[in-house]
């Protein structure tokens, strides 16, 4: 059994309509504070087609390691699914860097699928 397991609380993340720098100065936040179950939680250096990125956190769990510096260039999309609790947990670490725009929620039975568009502060 994985060390990552603990509660089953993940959130999937995707990134899209952005440039790999910002998907990856994103991503290694998010990552910084939330273990990736997934392992895809980097956007590829040499990528020049890529135009969606994911990551699946492990909410449960705090991630060691520092904060990266975290700017962004331009305006993210941001797609979490997950419990609605974690996926608020999500949009918390993301506003402690970015400014975070609501752009809708779809909620189900127990989980809950938000965009959000990040924009630098």
């Amino acid at each position: 059994m994985s060390s990552l397991t603990n509660d089953g609380a993940s959130v999937t993340v995707t990134l899209s309509n952005c440039t790999a720098d910002d998907a990856r100065s994103v991503l290694a936040r998010l990552t910084s504070r939330f273990p990736d179950r997934s392992g895809n939680g980097t956007a590829p250096a040499d990528e020049t087609h890529p135009t969606v990125w994911t990551a699946e956190l492990d909410i449960g769990a705090e991630a060691p390691g520092s904060v990266p510096d975290t700017k962004i260039g331009g305006p993210v999309s941001v797609t979490a699914q997950g419990a609605p609790h974690d996926v608020s947990r999500v949009r918390a670490a993301l506003a402690e860097d970015f400014t975070v725009q609501d752009a809708g929620s779809v909620s189900g039975d127990q989980e809950r699928e938000s965009q959000f568009v990040l924009v630098p502060r």
